[in-house]
């Protein structure tokens, strides 16, 4: 008999599905739930389990809590798979904003009120609606590869309203504000990576990343062929890598204008005098454009509080 009622009390009912034979241990084996209720409404639980087993989208529940499952994720999946930051970032959405309060639900009784719960907390704390559309990303994905992988019969993330994020109009400077910021900066070590970023429109990672072999003087252009990485949950040794683009579109030559290269050959003449005073290795072109006075790299953090 592969299905079965029995009366516990006057309003309790356990339902016996009978599984078949396990693979590894050969031993029979049953899946049971107990109904509150009626015995039509454990009945109708029953032709919903049988039918859930016929059609092969019968899970049977686990204890593995959404936290368990969500660090199972990202070392089998994420790391594998997927560039650095990102890995980084789903770290983060997942320990600081998922796992305090939902993190103790079992994967396979999380339910679509959890997660919009969940996004209206974060919402009410003061977190950005953009913010909680990522947290609901990394859940969306997470729940994605559990269902794939047979652990989930739906993702739950799909039934869920996420905030809509409010658009703004970008400010951007004009001539007397770029004269402003550069005078500013014009006695810091990041003046002419600002210079640059200012008149190329080259993004930070792609200008932090460029060598001296990538900028040609002469025929005042750039290279863009890489990007820096800058990782925050790994070794310090490793943390800071490069990667060619994503698409060729982004692969591109930027024409420098006049005033760019000018600035750009009185900061590698600098570069040079200042190495050399100090009987530091000789520039080359393998060497970073915008370095420290020793050549190493400058942080994107550093230059974001800058």
């Amino acid at each position: 008999m592969r299905g079965s009622i029995i009366k516990r009390s006057e309003d309790s009912y356990r339902i016996k599905v009978s599984l078949g034979k396990d693979s590894v241990t050969g031993k029979y084996t049953a899946h049971y739930e107990t109904v509150q209720g009626n015995k039509a409404k454990a009945e109708k639980r029953l032709r919903e389990l049988l039918t859930e087993f016929d059609k092969g989208t019968f899970i049977r529940p686990g204890k593995a809590t959404l936290s368990e499952y969500l660090k199972s994720w990202l070392l089998d999946y994420c790391k594998p798979n997927l560039a650095g930051n990102t890995l980084a970032l789903y770290s983060i959405m997942c320990d600081k904003h998922i796992n305090p309060t939902l993190g103790n639900i079992p994967l396979v009784e999380l339910k679509p009120q959890h997660l919009q719960h969940l996004y209206a907390q974060k919402l009410s704390s003061g977190l950005s609606a953009r913010t909680v559309q990522i947290i609901h990303v990394t859940l969306h994905k997470a729940l994605k590869c559990a269902v794939k992988a047979g652990l989930l019969v739906r993702n739950v993330a799909e039934a869920v309203d996420t905030p809509k994020i409010q658009r703004h109009e970008m400010h951007v400077m004009n001539e007397i504000d770029m004269h402003i910021f550069l005078e500013m900066a014009r006695n810091t070590e990041y003046y002419t990576l600002f210079y640059t970023l200012l008149f190329t429109g080259c993004r930070r990672a792609e200008a932090l990343a460029l060598r001296w072999l990538d900028v040609d003087l002469l025929l005042c252009q750039l290279s863009i062929n890489r990007s820096m990485r800058y990782l925050h949950n790994v070794a310090p040794e490793n943390r800071i890598t490069f990667k060619e683009p994503k698409t060729q579109k982004s692969r591109r030559l930027i024409a420098l204008s006049p005033s760019t290269v000018g600035v750009l050959s009185e900061y590698r003449k600098a570069q040079s005098k200042l190495r050399q005073s100090l009987e530091l290795p000789t520039l080359s072109d393998n060497d970073l454009v915008f370095s420290h006075y020793d050549g190493s790299p400058l942080l994107p953090d550093s230059v974001t509080h800058a």
